[in-house]
């Protein structure tokens, strides 16, 4: 799974959902945190954020430590979404016992797995059994061949398998889906392959060059701005919803399409996790505790193993300036989209070294 991947919040229509915390104020709470279980993974994809290892650290968070993160998180005023996210959370032996944890603590807690030989109907069913309330699948291909030459061969056939014994258990999945100039061609295919899966949720990050992914070739940013515009058709036909990573001007297009804007450029009726970005309603915790705005934008603001994660996340300079949208600099300064949308600030360091310039993805012309 891509680490930014869960519950944005839905832009528009009949299948927008409500925060299950009701509203939040991201200046005061997360509304999603992250958990980087283990960078541990037996596959090598091309795009990989955590350039996985085939073993656990020795580094990672133990399993006692992890239990006093998840007290910490369960005694948060607002409760977090929590996603357990790797490398492959399934190669750290006591994974079951976190779940578990977490959801005897009040937590609501999703899984992404990795489509290897662990992802069997046996684990699939202790997930459910242990309260997971949804899992991550990612499918970059409509076929073996196009998916398989990004995530190792027998991958497609594995992300089936585990979306077939998630029906049949009733275990809720989404679909994640990597944006680039290898993929997008295929995206057409893959949104109705999404629906045969019979996914809640299409999530597509849009690439970001870090980690493995600064071999791959991103889209144009009019390239992108077509593909935002055939998800929102997309997103009108289809019974799931659709939502993107990084690539926050998909709520602008939304808007746009939709008519759901006022004076000022805001919508309407738009739920509070709709504006959720790096930092901005989003926190990600490292295997070894660091504590990142997320997993794309490699900019450590503390460690959970001195620091509490509320008060690194509201205090912290750094996530401080991501919260204040007058601090972003060129086009994303000065948009009128800004409030809901900022532009990713991870593209925005890739390509420059400032997470405050403005998103090279977006062709939007503020001034027009």
């Amino acid at each position: 799974m891509r680490d930014d991947d869960m519950e944005k919040g839905h832009p528009h229509g009949s299948k927008k959902g409500k925060s299950p915390h009701g509203k939040i104020d991201h200046d005061e709470f997360p509304f999603i945190v992250f958990w980087e279980v283990t960078r541990a993974c037996p596959l090598a994809c091309d795009h990989c954020r955590a350039e996985a290892m085939i073993e656990p650290s020795p580094e990672e968070l133990s399993y006692q430590e992890g239990i006093e993160f998840l007290d910490e998180l369960a005694d948060f005023e607002k409760v977090p979404i929590l996603v357990l996210t790797g490398g492959d959370p399934l190669m750290r032996d006591d994974i079951f016992d976190l779940v578990g944890y977490a959801v005897d603590k009040g937590i609501r807690t999703a899984f992404t797995p990795a489509p290897t030989r662990s992802l069997d109907e046996e684990n699939i069913k202790k997930l459910k059994e242990k309260g997971v309330s949804r899992m991550a699948l990612s499918l970059d291909g409509s076929s073996p061949e196009i998916h398989d030459a990004v995530r190792g061969e027998g991958s497609y056939n594995a992300v089936l398998r585990a979306a077939s014994v998630s029906e049949n258990i009733g275990l809720p999945i989404q679909i994640n889906t990597m944006v680039t100039e290898e993929t997008v061609d295929d995206l057409p295919e893959i949104a109705e392959k999404v629906e045969d899966l019979g996914a809640v949720m299409w999530a597509l990050f849009f690439l970001v060059e870090v980690g493995r992914g600064e071999h791959l070739e991103s889209v144009s940013a009019e390239r992108a701005e077509e593909v935002m515009n055939f998800l929102y058709e997309e997103d009108l036909k289809r019974p799931y919803m659709v939502k993107t990573t990084e690539a926050c001007h998909y709520r602008r297009v939304v808007m746009q399409r939709s008519g759901c804007m006022n004076e000022v450029g805001i919508g309407d009726g738009i739920g509070r996790s709709f504006g959720v970005s790096d930092g901005n309603g989003i926190v990600f915790v490292s295997r070894k505790g660091e504590i990142f705005p997320s997993g794309f934008l490699p900019l450590e603001a503390g460690n959970i193993r001195e620091d509490g994660l509320l008060q690194v996340y509201r205090e912290n300079e750094l996530f401080q300036e991501l919260r204040d949208k007058s601090k972003l600099k060129g086009d994303c300064g000065v948009c009128g989209f800004n409030e809901i949308c900022g532009g990713s600030r991870a593209r925005a360091y890739a390509a420059t070294g400032d997470h405050l310039q403005e998103d090279p993805l977006c062709v939007h012309d503020p001034e027009s």
